[in-house]
This record gives structure tokens, sequence and C-alpha cells, in this order.
């Protein structure tokens, strides 16, 4: 059989493409190693690489295999397939892990029915189904996902991980290809990466170029996500116990506090008045979003990217180090107004980390008053000394290079100290139960810093903190109404809250 120029010349530049994509899992290899993968003479590799003799479908196939790419899709470029039926054969020819991977994705999406909202997503589920859709990236990492538990009384999901094992003859990308990738997708350059003296990759270069590659395909995926962090790097060890191989790549979010969510029939206050949590992942930071979803109201965790068009919530750049502890406050307490405006309703949980007030500066003034004047209910709980001391070590665990604890320490009760200085004025302004102050009692035991899972006592403490501001809004927006608590929406707080504990053993009113 004879072909046109133009057959040709489409098996060879097929076939150099293919090969591009063999050395990027493999690494460079040569006409003779690469003729003895596909079981065929060097002579004949270069013959069908120069076009001279078309290449045989087994031998595409053999490339296609190696390259990890579809061979229907190889095949429909070809002309030997039509296109309409590549999606027929998709599925059989994704690898078996993949196959598992997607189910596991599917199973954990529907075990956290009721915690995903329609304009966001869990990030270890957006991450893995972009690297499982990536037809690259699939081929080079396995994943893995699981959702941690914690909570004696009241357990609930506190934690979902994505864990992307690069497969073992996955060799890393060049930092030059992963910085043109980079750049395509609006993350930063990949710089050039230290080598052994024998000019192989060091296991920190390494860990580093596999990371990037995964932000890369991740990137637009996350980018909707809410607030995720990468972990697994070589000298850390927190989250070590959980995870196949170590060092590695996991992505792991908070389930409560890690993304927005929409409002969904929320109940009306009297007042209209929006809620303002002020806590973290080691206080009451969860409280906000199991309030939010038992109200039916909007949840936003403010952070860096909080940004409002036209009093719509909308997600932004992040931005500076510099700016990025107070814009995003500033931004949500601009929408919901000053206590001197007239009132408009807004059915919306803000959660704020008490370090966006931790700046001793003019900022940090503006801040203040900020959340001196909100048009909002605020509620605050004074971590105990065990708490901070908790969440202190666990910080070193998770990153070289972090801030010492002690310093952390100070920092963070600086920040809570300016913020009982204004809720004291509120106080005094606004009389003693407009906002609601809590203490957290210590946890007991005192909690182990190196376990991932976050303490049982903490999560139930998170619940308690929650119904405990059921009541309190029961009780002050809410007057003259059926009880609130008879009008919870479905939600983990609502089939939780006759184990909650109201008796002081966890949280009391200050």
């Amino acid at each position: 059989m004879t072909y046109a120029l133009g057959e040709l010349k489409t098996a060879a530049d097929t076939m150099r493409v293919l090969r591009g994509q063999v050395e990027e899992r493999l690494g460079p290899i040569t006409d003779e190693a690469l003729a003895k993968r596909l079981d065929i003479s060097a002579g004949a590799l270069r013959s069908y690489a120069t076009g001279r003799t078309m290449i045989k479908p087994a031998v595409l196939r053999a490339l296609a295999e190696l390259a990890g790419v579809q061979v229907s899709r190889v095949y429909a470029e070809m002309g030997w397939l039509p296109r309409h039926e590549v999606s027929a054969v998709r599925q059989s020819d994704l690898p078996e892990q993949l196959r598992a991977a997607t189910t596991a994705v599917a199973r954990l999406s529907e075990s956290l029915d009721g915690l995903v909202s329609q304009d966001t997503g869990r990030a270890a589920l957006l991450a893995a189904g972009a690297v499982l859709g990536d037809e690259r990236a699939a081929t080079r990492f396995e994943v893995r996902l699981r959702a941690l538990r914690s909570g004696a009384r009241c357990p609930a999901p506190t934690t979902l991980v994505a864990e992307f094992t690069p497969d073992d003859n996955a060799r890393p990308l060049t930092a030059d290809t992963l910085t043109a990738r980079a750049l395509a997708v609006g993350l930063q350059p990949v710089s050039e990466t230290p080598r052994d003296t024998d000019g192989s990759d060091t296991t920190n270069s390494r860990h580093r170029l596999f990371q990037a590659e995964l932000e890369v395909v991740t990137a637009e995926a996350l980018s909707r996500a809410g607030d995720c962090s990468w972990q697994g790097e070589p000298g850390t060890t927190l989250w070590q116990p959980v995870c196949r191989r170590w060092p590695t790549h996991l992505l792991v979010q908070h389930v409560l506090t890690g993304q927005p969510f929409a409002d969904r029939l929320p109940w009306l206050s009297n007042d209209g008045l929006p809620v303002v949590v002020i806590g973290a992942d080691y206080s009451i930071g969860p409280t906000a979003a199991l309030l939010a979803r038992a109200l039916g109201w909007r949840f936003v965790p403010v952070s860096s990217a909080t940004a409002f068009e036209s009093g719509r919530l909308v997600r932004s750049q992040s931005l500076a180090p510099a700016t990025r502890r107070r814009q995003g406050w500033s931004a949500a307490a601009r929408r919901a107004g000053a206590l001197a405006e007239p009132a408009a309703p807004w059915p919306v949980v803000m959660l704020v980390r008490p370090y966006v007030f931790g700046d001793q500066d003019a900022h940090d003034t503006a801040t203040r008053h900020l959340l001196r004047d909100v048009r909002a209910r605020i509620v605050y709980a004074r971590p105990s000394p065990v708490h901070l001391d908790w969440w202190a070590r666990r910080r070193r665990l998770t990153a070289r290079g972090t801030q010492p604890a002690e310093a952390w320490k100070a920092d963070i009760l600086g920040a809570l100290t300016r913020v009982e200085e204004v809720l004291e004025e509120r106080s005094a302004a606004l009389g003693p139960d407009h906002d609601l102050r809590l203490r957290l009692a210590p946890p007991s035991p005192s909690p182990d810093a190196a376990d991932p899972l976050l303490p049982d006592a903490l999560t139930d403490s998170h619940f308690d903190a929650a119904a405990l501001c059921l009541r309190w809004l029961d009780r002050v927006a809410n007057t003259g109404r059926p009880s609130l608590l008879r009008e919870l929406r479905p939600s983990a707080l609502r089939d939780h809250l006759p184990r909650t504990d109201a008796s002081g053993g966890t949280v009391t009113r200050w």
C-alpha cells in the first residue's frame, strides 16, 4: 500500500510528539533504547520518524501507551478511527487506578452530601478531578482521597485530603517546561533546582518539580475551591501517619472553614443583621460554618481574596502579603455597613481570623474601627492557653522555617487583646447582649500536636459553641416568633443539637 506525503508527515509528526511525551515521563531515551521498548529495529524507528515508511498500528499503540496517551485519540488523529467513536472507547483505555480514583471521587462526594455547595467544591475533589481529567497527569500520578473525622459526641468530617503519588517510572518535568505551563495559567515561574554532584535531582528538587506540576494542573480548579494548602514536603511530619509515602504531595482542606457557600432558604431575623465570627480552626472557626448551614445563610470565610461587586460576593486575586491581612476584612465590613446606617437584611455569617487585627500601625487602627462600627452581631471566643500551645506546636510540623511557637502565640494574644478592647466598647454602647463573648475550656487531656486528626474535644466544642449561638440568636433576634431551634435547615448542627453540651464543659459565656 502506498501513502500520500501528507499521511506520512502526519505519522512522523505524531511520533515526534509522542516521543517527547515519553521523555517527559522517563527522561531522555536513545533511538536504540526506544526501538527495543517498541520491539522493532532502530532502523525501522528512524524510517517511521522521518516519514519514509508508515508506522504500523501495533507500534503506534505501543508508543502511545509508553507515552501515557489515550490510544483511541492517537488513532483518531491519524484518521484510523472516526472521531465520534473516541468517546465510546475512552473508558476502556483508562488505567485501572484511574477508574478506581474516579469512583472514589464520586463516593467521597456522596459521603459529604449536604456539605458541598453549588457555587464551589471541595478542594481535594476538584484537584483530583483536574488531575484525572488531564490526559498527561492522569498517567503520571496515582490519586488517593480520604476524609478524616473527629468528635466524640458530635462526630463529623473535619479534614479532606488528597494524596498524589508520582508513578514509579515518572520523571519530573524540566523547570523550563513547567515555567511555560505555569505562566499560561497565571502562576509564578519555576526556578532552576539544585542537583547532586553526579547531575541527578536531589530529593528536594524532585519533590518541588512534581509539586509545581500538580499546582499547574490544578490551578484553574483550585481557584474556586476556597482555602486549602499543599502539605507533605521533605522535613515536615504532621501528615505522615495518613499517607502511603513520605514525603508526599498532599492537598489538605478543613471541611467546614475551607470554603464559602451560598444561602439556602435563609431564616430571617428580626433585625436583619449578619453575624461576624472571630476565630480560627484552633478555637471556634468551624462554628461559623455550622451556624450558617443551620440558618440557611451564606457562609463567607474572609480572606485576602474576599471582594464585592455591587454588593455581590466575588473572589478576587490574592493580594500582596503586606495587604492581605486587612483588605478582605475591610471589603466585608464595608459591605455590611455601619450601625449608624439604615438596616438592610443580609443573611450572612462571616468568619474573620484573629490575625487580621494583629498589626500595630495605622492600618490596625482602621481594622479596629471597622470592627467597632460594623452593622453586625459579633461572636468571639477566647481560646485557652492549651489551645494555643497545641496549635503552635502543630504549625511547626507542617512547614519548615515557620514562625517560632512563642513568637506566634505572642502575636495572636496581642490580636485577641485588641479584639476584646473593641468588644468592650461595643458592649458599653450597644448593651451586653448585642454581641456574644465566649470562653473555651482547656481540652483534657492536652491534645497531641503530632496527631493529624483534630482532637475530639475540639470538634465537640465547635458544636457546643454553635448551639450557644443559636440560643442567643433565638433570644435577641427572633423575639415573638416560634423557637429558632425548631426552624433549622437540614445540617450537621441540627442532627447533633441534642448531643451538644450547654453545661459549660467546653464553652461558657464570658
